[in-house]
């Protein structure tokens, strides 16, 4: 699977759109942090965003 089409379906899991906002947001800060070259790794949970896993691969 592309990972484009992999992210467009758990994005589209996130119960609604201030979620979706919100996983954006923290994905921009982890880019302007660490670069493009970074991956966030979340799951909603408990009516918010869990932050699981933030790495680096550079």
């Amino acid at each position: 699977m592309v990972f484009e089409e992999l992210a467009f379906e758990v994005m589209a899991e996130l119960p609604t759109a201030l979620a979706r906002r919100e996983v954006l947001a923290l994905i921009e800060q982890v880019r302007e942090a660490f670069g493009a070259c970074t991956w966030v790794q979340y799951m909603p949970h408990a009516g918010a965003v869990e932050v699981r896993e933030i790495g680096w691969c550079g």
